[in-house]
């Protein structure tokens, strides 16, 4: 006989659509951090591989990378290498997603920490949209992700605040 505080499983999805549900969130959060050891290490094949064929990285005010060769090539830049041989790390925090079906959008903070003579500091602070898709193999990749510097400008914050926006959204 069921006690009054506890509760009968809810009815809806089964436990196979809740646990690729879980597996998705996890895929897609692996793929956003690992970006970011991927970019430190200088690792372009790795860094391509996150992202769709015609996947666009964007941060605003800064410059727009099209195309997976184009966002792999970033690990050879001489401004990303500057950062990493003065000593830097990209870093993301846990993401917000948003699953619909094959496609998923992520919302999260993405930071460079860089080194100086008296210590580490955060060289650029962003918010980050991160829409993403499945792949044939089941895998997901990056179809498009936009970077706000958060500077006090209001496209940072207003980006954060479509945290609940499927992909579906503009």
């Amino acid at each position: 006989m069921m006690k009054d505080k506890e509760k009968k499983p809810k009815k809806g999805k089964s436990v196979e659509d809740r646990l690729r549900a879980v597996e998705d969130r996890l895929a897609i959060a692996q793929l956003i951090c690992g970006y970011g050891y991927a970019v430190d290490g200088c690792n372009a094949e790795a860094v391509g591989s996150f992202y769709a064929e015609d996947g666009v990285y964007a941060v605003a005010g800064s410059s727009t990378w099209e195309g997976r060769e184009a966002v792999a090539g970033i690990t050879a830049s001489p401004g990303h290498l500057g950062l990493v041989t003065a000593g830097c790390a990209h870093i993301s925090t846990n993401p917000y997603i948003v699953l619909d079906g094959d496609r998923a959008v992520a919302t999260c903070h993405t930071m460079v920490a860089s080194k100086r003579e008296d210590g580490y500091y955060i060289a650029r602070l962003s918010a980050s949209r991160i829409q993403v898709s499945r792949k044939p193999d089941g895998g997901w990749q990056i179809d498009h992700r936009q970077n706000y510097l958060l500077d006090g400008a209001k496209e940072g914050p207003a980006l954060l605040a479509r945290l609940l926006e499927g992909p579906g959204a503009h």
